[in-house]
């Protein structure tokens, strides 16, 4: 096992106790959820392929779940995330592709490509979360204004972690 694995499986673990432990308490006004976990898949690398991707979001997922009682929400979230991001990241190939061992980071790729990355992803791990939990159509607007206003938030918060915590050493 390699240096870079041993720190990608330690930044799983940490990743799951700071959401558990500090940023599920974190809502603003009542309605904006703060997410961060999501931060751990994407960043993963660029060249992960789909199937094991969404397996590391179920095990994500799964680990936020048994502390938040939850019972597949967030794993469910997660899977569709991972899914997604190959076919966002096809879209969002520089032309000439990508540099060798880019990973998807602001100090990597630039801020404005890392908001076209994230914010599409965020949005529907958050859509997913707040929908299926409220379940009610009734409440369509107020779960929309949720999801929007954590989309934000939780965007903020990963892209203050990447730029406070993340190193610009490649894999």
């Amino acid at each position: 096992m390699n240096r870079y694995t041993l720190i990608k499986i330690l930044s799983f673990f940490i990743y799951v106790l700071v959401q558990v432990l500090i940023f599920n308490k974190f809502v603003l006004f009542g309605t904006a959820h703060s997410y961060i976990y999501i931060g751990f898949l994407l960043t993963l690398p660029i060249e992960i392929a789909t199937i094991p991707g969404m397996l590391i979001g179920m095990a994500l997922g799964l680990s936020i779940d048994a502390f938040t009682n939850t019972f597949g929400l967030h794993a469910a979230a997660c899977v569709l995330l991972m899914y997604m991001r190959p076919i966002l990241l096809s879209g969002l190939t520089p032309q000439g592709g990508y540099p060798a061992g880019a990973l998807p980071r602001p100090n990597f790729l630039g801020l404005t490509w890392f908001l076209s990355y994230s914010l599409p992803l965020i949005f529907v791990h958050h859509l997913v979360i707040f929908f299926v939990e409220y379940g009610d159509w009734s409440l369509f607007w107020p779960t929309l204004l949720k999801v929007l206003a954590s989309t934000g938030y939780s965007f903020l918060l990963i892209l203050l972690i990447q730029y406070l915590f993340m190193t610009n050493a490649r894999k």
